[in-house]
């Protein structure tokens, strides 16, 4: 079975300079990974790499064993789905509007949407738990609802895979668990493969199955989470003075750090 997003020796610079370089990696279907590192490991990019707002100047990205460069952008849209920490909406488009562009990919050129359309519209507002919001325009919801929004816009669409950049940037504790706890539901429940991009290190343990760390242009280290966020490692890659230990509340690395000196700032 072919993996849902293979990564062969791929370079990217931005005008010449190197962002990454010789990645390889292989993202299995139905998983969840994370993607970490320092600010400028090139995280972001790689993302916009497979999603293929990028072009890698090297290697190729294959999604379910087809190169990416050989699809068609409503191809690449029915099979994955991306949510931007950067997304802006200009219009007050509802709720209702916004989740329904997700069909976009699924309609012919100036057709309209179906009553099958509309549906899948309402059963993604009920599934993320917006259908309270549906009449409201985005412009006027919390950063947490808006959150929510996307995620329903990308159920629409019915992807194979999501990719999200930074889902709980913004968003306070509760909001964070209440996305957390959704993109979880869409793995089990839908099936969906999932890469996020994290700064949230204690996040990424609880939340991934597996983490990639990028550091220095290259992936560091490919692994369960137990086996990439490590004190050493951390230490190694992102130059901070930190302790790991399990969690008391599911075993996964927590990242605690150390107190400072008094005095210090």
């Amino acid at each position: 079975m072919n993996p849902a997003i293979s990564i062969d020796r791929v370079s990217f610079s931005y005008n010449s300079r190197p962002i990454l370089e010789d990645i390889n990696l292989q993202i299995h279907k139905q998983s969840v990974l994370g993607l970490i590192g320092p600010n400028g490991s090139g995280k972001t990019t790689l993302l916009r790499l497979v999603s293929r707002i990028l072009q890698p100047q090297e290697g190729q990205i294959l999604i379910d064993g087809l190169p990416l460069q050989h699809l068609r952008a409503a191809e690449i849209a029915r099979k994955m789905a991306v949510i931007s920490s950067e997304q802006s909406f200009e219009f007050p488009f509802s709720v209702t509007d916004i989740v329904a562009m997700g069909r976009f990919p699924h309609l012919g050129r100036l057709q309209k949407l179906s009553e099958k359309d509309r549906e899948i519209t309402e059963y993604s507002m009920k599934m993320t738990a917006i259908d309270h919001l549906k009449d409201r325009p985005i412009s006027k919801l919390s950063s947490g609802e808006r959150q929510r929004v996307l995620i329903a816009r990308a159920v629409a669409q019915q992807p194979a895979i999501l990719l999200l950049d930074e889902p709980n940037s913004h968003l306070d504790i509760n909001h964070q668990l209440a996305v957390f706890h959704l993109l979880h539901q869409l793995n089990r429940e839908r099936q969906l493969t999932i890469v996020v991009v994290l700064h949230d290190l204690t996040a990424a343990a609880a939340f991934c199955h597996s983490i990639v760390l990028l550091h220095e242009r290259r992936v560091a280290k490919v692994g369960r989470p137990e086996e990439v966020i490590t004190a050493e490692l951390i230490r190694q890659t992102y130059g901070a003075d930190v302790d790991v230990h399990p969690s008391p509340l599911g075993g996964f690395p927590q990242v605690s750090f150390l107190p400072l000196r008094p005095g210090k700032v």
